[in-house]
């Protein structure tokens, strides 16, 4: 009888840690890794595109995954990505005045900013990724401000939380 006790026991473990396994990629980081959403809601601080991160909701599901991260040069603050998240960004209905996203590092929030493309006439004074050239370079190069960097806004692109997740995956580069 303690044979048949220990054996079915055996096996519902067995059964417990094989149905637990998984081979899906978008799975494979559940600590959250570093991803992108867009953003459901969001207000912006008085005449500016600075988005107040207080007022942040993101959308259900990230726009660019941690398993779409291939690699970070944080000289350059471009993250080379996989092809299926270039056709994600590709398949937002960009505007003029930019498309709102934030940066997560294991879930929280480190910094925000729009997808703003090259055919924009407008500027930003926001942190930005222009869509465009990310689907011909094949990278997502986040710049502060369109066009080019704009004095005052808040460098947060190297943060801690971002570069020690991407260094204790092998993602980071320079």
């Amino acid at each position: 009888m303690k044979k048949v006790v220990f054996l079915t026991l055996c096996a519902c473990v067995a059964g417990l840690l094989f149905t637990g396994c998984t081979k899906d990629p978008n799975i494979l980081f559940s600590s959250g890794g570093v991803e992108i959403y867009l953003l459901k809601a969001y207000k912006t601080v008085e005449n500016s595109q600075k988005i107040d991160e207080k007022s942040v909701v993101l959308k259900s599901t990230p726009v660019v995954r941690y398993a779409d991260i291939l690699s970070y040069n944080s000289d350059n603050h471009t993250y080379k990505v996989s092809d299926s998240a270039l056709d994600a960004i590709k398949n937002i209905e960009h505007s003029v005045f930019g498309v709102a996203f934030a940066l997560t590092a294991n879930g929280r929030v480190v910094y925000t900013g729009y997808f703003w493309p090259m055919f924009s006439s407008a500027s930003c004074n926001w942190i930005t990724i222009d869509p465009i050239i990310a689907e011909y370079a094949k990278e997502l190069k986040v710049t502060l401000g369109y066009p080019g960097d704009w004095e005052g806004v808040e460098d947060r692109r190297n943060d801690e939380r971002i570069l020690s997740i991407l260094a204790r995956d092998k993602k980071l580069t320079n």
